[in-house]
This record gives C-alpha cells, sequence and structure tokens, in this order.
C-alpha cells in the first residue's frame, strides 16, 4: 500500500526531466483464442503479489541503443523467465498488442522464435538462436510502424504450420529509424507453448544469434531524398515463409548477405508478410492513439512531430504526459 507522501515522491521521480524516449511497449498478446496481459512497467512491480506473465519484463518503454548487448534480444530484464506459458497451436495467429506507438518512429517490424530446448519458465536467453517468421519493411511508401498503427497498434504474426511441437520464445520487435545516427530497437519476448504435429525445425542458415543478427548493418538516412528502398536485417522467414505476420502485401523476398555472420531480406515496394490490415485504419501522420484497458487505463494521445522536422529525439514532453497518465492510474489503484 502506497501513502501519499511516497507515492508522491514517486510520481515527482518519474515526471522528472528525462531523455529517455517515449514510446510503446507489449501491452498484450491473443494466443490460442485466449487474450494475455503482457508485462505492464509502470504498474506490475508494484503490485502485490507481482503478477505472472507470459512476457518477460521490460524495464518501460525505451529503446535498446546497443547492438552488441544481450539486451537486445528480450529487451532489458528479459534474459529473466516470466511466470506463465501461452499455448497456441503451429498455423494459429498471435496478437501483438502495443501500447502506443509515435508516428513519426518509421521503421521495420519483425517476429522471431526460438526453442526453449525445455521450459521456457527456465530458459536463459542470451545465447538463444533465432528464427525469422516474419518481417515487413518499406512497402509503397509506408513503413511497417505505419501499417502497425493503422492495424489499432497490432502485429499479427502466424506461427509455422509445420512447426515441431515443444515451448518457444517469440519475439515480436519495431526498429525505429526517425535518428539516421541511431536506431531504435524495441524487441519484446513471450513464452509460447506449440502444439500440433508438426515437424519441421530450422536449419542451420535460418538461425541467428541475437546480439549478432544487427553487427556491422548499416541503417539508412529515411529522410534522405535518396532513400528508395530499404533491407531488413537477418535471414529470410524460415520454412520458405511459412509464418506470416500483418503489414504490407507483397511476394515472399529473396535473400541476400548483409554480413559475415547474418543475411538480410531487401524490400523495396514489397515485404515478407501477408496484409491483414484492418479497415477501419486511422491516419498515422498526425498523432498515435494509446490503448485503455483495465490494467493499464491510459485514454489521451501522443503528438508526434513531422517527418520533415524529426530531430531523432523524442520530446521529454510526451514521456512527461505518459508518465502522469500512468502514475495518475497507479494512485487510483492503490487508493
Amino acid at each position: 500500500m502506497f501513502t501519499s507522501l511516497s507515492l508522491f515522491a514517486f510520481a515527482v521521480a518519474l515526471v522528472a526531466p528525462s531523455t529517455v524516449n517515449a514510446h510503446g511497449y507489449v501491452h498484450s498478446i491473443e494466443a490460442g483464442g485466449k487474450n494475455y496481459s503482457g508485462w505492464l512497467p509502470f504498474t506490475d512491480p508494484y503490485e502485490s503479489p507481482v503478477p505472472k506473465r507470459i512476457v518477460r519484463k521490460v524495464p518501460d518503454d525505451g529503446p535498446i541503443l546497443d547492438v552488441t548487448s544481450s539486451d537486445i534480444a528480450c529487451n532489458k530484464g528479459g534474459e529473466s523467465p516470466a511466470g506463465l506459458v501461452a499455448t497456441a497451436a503451429a498455423g494459429s495467429k498471435i496478437v501483438f498488442d502495443w501500447l502506443s506507438w509515435p508516428a513519426d518512429h518509421l521503421g521495420p517490424v519483425s517476429t522471431y522464435m526460438t526453442s526453449c530446448d525445455g521450459p521456457c519458465t527456465s530458459f536463459d536467453a542470451s545465447n538463444a538462436k533465432w528464427f525469422k517468421i516474419d518481417a515487413a519493411g518499406y512497402s509503397n511508401g509506408k513503413w511497417a510502424s505505419a501499417q502497425l498503427i493503422d492495424n489499432g497498434f497490432q502485429w499479427t504474426s502466424t506461427i509455422p504450420s509445420g512447426l515441431k511441437p515443444g515451448n518457444y520464445l517469440i519475439r515480436n520487435e519495431i526498429i525505429a529509424l526517425h535518428d539516421a545516427n541511431q536506431p531504435q530497437f524495441y524487441p519484446s519476448c513471450a513464452q509460447l507453448s506449440v502444439t500440433g504435429s508438426g515437424t519441421q525445425t530450422p536449419s542451420g542458415s535460418e538461425l541467428v544469434s541475437i546480439p549478432g543478427v544487427y553487427n556491422d548493418v548499416k541503417f539508412p538516412d529515411i529522410w534522405s531524398d535518396s532513400f528508395k528502398s530499404f533491407t531488413i536485417p537477418g535471414p529470410a522467414p524460415a520454412f520458405s515463409g511459412s509464418g506470416s505476420g500483418s503489414g504490407a502485401s507483397g511476394p515472399a523476398p529473396s535473400s541476400t548477405k548483409s554480413s559475415a555472420t547474418a543475411s538480410s531480406t531487401h524490400v523495396t515496394s514489397a515485404a515478407a508478410s501477408s496484409a491483414e490490415v484492418s479497415t477501419s485504419a486511422r491516419s498515422t501522420h498526425v498523432s498515435t492513439s494509446v490503448h485503455t484497458s483495465a490494467t493499464d487505463s491510459v485514454t489521451s494521445s501522443i503528438a508526434t512531430s513531422s517527418a520533415s522536422a524529426s530531430t531523432g529525439r523524442c520530446k521529454s514532453k510526451a514521456r512527461r504526459s505518459m508518465v502522469k497518465r500512468h502514475v495518475s492510474h497507479l494512485a487510483k489503484r492503490h487508493h
């Protein structure tokens, strides 16, 4: 139970100006016909008892910047297992529901999986070998992140239909390229038990290390007049692209070599995944609205800067606004 004084001190500390960027995180996941709450970093740590989730912990809504850090696999703290495991059949859809996403934080979206080789509740992801099941980049003048916003901040992936049953981590990630000098990575990992009668396992060429897959990758200046296409880092989707994800439509990509350690998927006006974009799409270039739920109530929107005026830095005001909303909700929960 929070006292008024401790809650006030907590709020002041969080709302103070910060250089950490305000973005989003996976707020919930739909799998196997059930909806599971994600790890809610602004409320879950202060619950008693701390709730168990299928999504591994993230500290906040900020990015990972160091591509060589183990944090890039499942975010800061994501090497530690979560308490629950979702169940879904091979060939079924997994919906990653993001709390919010700024419209000017443009970039690709991808989904990877890795076998836990046993219970995921005791699996350390730091040395895992990952295989990609979907990816979308820049298609017909639109980024996958904008497609995610249009689709209600949701990204839908399909588990490969022939995947061998077992325990897996599934990793959804947005890479924000609005700062030409510093790409920002937003990974989130959930624990998943895959059922079915499949026999497929990824081959050696389909497996990559994270960290490792982004080493030596040169990310483009997306605001440059010369920018016309984007090469999605990493391998092509495993099993000849038998999995898919929501984003931009187009044919399956070809695989090319981008470095000694990882191959790449080249995208010009096509992406690696099938379209599952809501017909009730909203405008993505003025503001982004955030979700409301019983566990993490947020009702206002975050204004975003125009692409031409972007400096690659998020406004501290936007973060303070988001944190204030979380603190207000937290106060109500502990009143």
